[in-house]
């Protein structure tokens, strides 16, 4: 049968590969909503200069007929760099909690130029995954198995997601050019066992400090502007709620509030004595104190780069505790990376409940030695009593399902009940 659609001239991209010329690079799924989602792809820099070269995104209900087409849209040239071009779809018109499939397709080119499947945001109360993951460095590991065991686990049918939790390239130049950001976020797309999970679930990010620029940069970093302008570029992201790339997002009566611990951050790498560092800038850190008192979701997760062991959140962690505990907000969870490796961990503010922490980090560049791992959030929100399980997945070996030998899995299972003061 591939025989004789090579032979009429129609193109079938390979399970493995997922696209075909002009696309470079696999299609993203980001942003997506009850009723859509947003796609980004790559193509070389020069597709889209000629007149007519343009890029269209479709999708059909999955057990739809192959033409069933029920949204087609034209993609946008979000710009090029490091040899490359950006094009972002925006779908809309979908059902909730629905399977899609989608396609590109490019003038000139005949047939599916990639594509995959998607679920929509359920409108209401879910049973869902959320898997958790950073430091990835695909010029260090051009093959990252402990993807393959993160597909695993996404790929169960539900309205599962991903949430990328910095460090999601490392950037080598010093100071990054925008060529060089782009180079290393396309690298890092390069990873193949990477590919099978952006393509199909949607996928969140934030930016640490790899991403952002060199080690351990603050908001002084000089060339800031430009490493927002590339993750804009190459995110299919919510809108930001301020500057930098901070924002947020509901999913199945979860609220997520992905933060930015760079842009505002105060932490000089040589703290003078005395010195008062601070992880946010005023104007997010007042942001995310009225979203959380706010928000309604069962669960209110924030999301942030650096961990609470980190030194840079100074008096700003007791303070973000204390406003969490006086106005009795209930159900916060908190989810960082950066470390290199992952784990659980809890604290109880005095008069409040505790606060877990799922720190995932080392997914595909881990510590030394290496401890290749990753994180889950299971939540279901239709219980009366709803619930999260927290999980962190340790795969030293490098296996790629969650039962080869060596794999590790810690566990714990929250209900929402436990977590209000």
């Amino acid at each position: 049968m591939l025989g004789l659609f090579v032979a009429i001239g129609l193109v079938v991209p390979s399970a493995a590969q997922a696209y075909a010329a002009p696309l470079v690079r696999v299609p993203f799924v980001g942003r997506t909503w009850t009723t859509g989602a947003s796609i980004w792809v790559g193509t070389a820099d020069s597709f889209g200069d000629a007149a007519g070269e343009t890029l269209t995104l479709r999708a059909r209900e999955a057990t739809a007929c192959e033409t069933c087409w029920v949204v087609t849209v034209q993609m946008t040239d979000s710009g090029t760099g490091g040899g490359f071009r950006s094009w972002k779809g925006a779908l809309d018109g979908l059902k909730p909690n629905t399977r899609y499939h989608y396609g590109i397709f490019a003038s000139g080119f005949t047939g599916e130029r990639g594509g995959f499947y998607f679920r929509t945001e359920p409108d209401g109360g879910a049973r869902f995954k959320v898997g958790v993951a950073s430091c990835m460095n695909g010029a260090n590991a051009p093959s990252q198995p402990s993807w393959d065991i993160m597909h695993e686990q996404l790929n169960t049918g539900e309205p599962n997601i991903q949430l990328l939790v910095g460090d999601n390239m490392y950037t080598t130049e010093n100071p990054p050019s925008k060529g060089h950001y782009w180079f290393k976020y396309f690298q890092q797309r390069a990873v193949p066992q990477f590919t099978n999970v952006f393509r199909a679930f949607p996928t969140f990010a934030i930016w640490d400090d790899h991403d952002y620029g060199p080690n351990d940069e603050d908001g002084t970093f000089a060339q800031k502007d430009v490493a927002r302008e590339a993750y804009a570029a190459l995110y299919p992201h919510p809108s930001f709620a301020g500057d930098g790339i901070y924002h947020s997002f509901n999913w199945g009566r979860v609220a997520f509030f992905m933060m930015d611990d760079r842009w505002g951050r105060d932490c000089p790498r040589s703290m003078p004595a005395g010195y008062s560092p601070k992880m946010y800038g005023s104007t997010q850190f007042s942001w995310l104190k009225s979203a959380l008192r706010d928000s309604n979701a069962t669960f209110k997760v924030i999301v942030n780069g650096s961990t609470l062991g980190n030194t840079c959140w100074g008096a700003q962690k007791q303070a973000l505790f204390d406003f969490i505990t006086d106005n009795k907000i209930g159900g916060v969870l908190f989810v960082t990376g950066d470390i290199h490796r992952s784990l659980l961990t809890d604290r109880t503010p005095a008069g409040g409940y505790p606060l877990y922490e799922l720190i995932s980090s080392g997914i595909g560049s881990p510590s030394t030695p290496a401890e290749y791992s990753f994180g889950i959030m299971e939540f279901n929100t239709t219980l009366a009593d709803p619930t999260v399980t927290l999980k962190v997945i340790q795969n030293p070996q490098q296996r790629s399902s969650i039962s080869g030998a060596g794999v590790t899995v810690t566990t714990k299972t929250l209900k929402r009940s436990q977590l209000q003061n």
